[in-house]
């Protein structure tokens, strides 16, 4: 998982949110299927972390096709000196 900061308007400092407010948690696994053992990058939310760096959701032993599920869970912390308005940003998954 990865995330850009957040923005509204020109992207000021005050309308910025960055990413060390973006938090996230994978969860555990929903579903699993194949011969992969896949464990957590973060099982529950006092294991949460900053996507201000790339953080992994999965990682697995074993080899073969396989798939996981899971229901991830982003939070993002609203700075007090943030402006009102719209912010938008982009949390990536990508599998590799």
């Amino acid at each position: 998982m990865s995330a850009t900061n957040f923005t509204t308007g020109d992207a000021t400092s005050a309308e910025t949110i960055t990413t060390a407010n973006v938090s996230y948690w994978s969860g555990l696994a929903t579903s699993t299927n194949g011969t992969v053992t896949a464990s957590p990058g973060q099982s529950d939310a006092s294991a949460k972390q900053a996507l201000s760096s790339p953080r992994p959701a999965f990682t697995s032993t074993g080899s073969g096709n396989s798939s996981t599920g899971w229901t991830p869970t982003v939070v993002i912390t609203i700075p007090a000196p943030a402006a009102m308005g719209t912010y938008t940003g982009t949390v990536t998954q990508s599998v590799s």
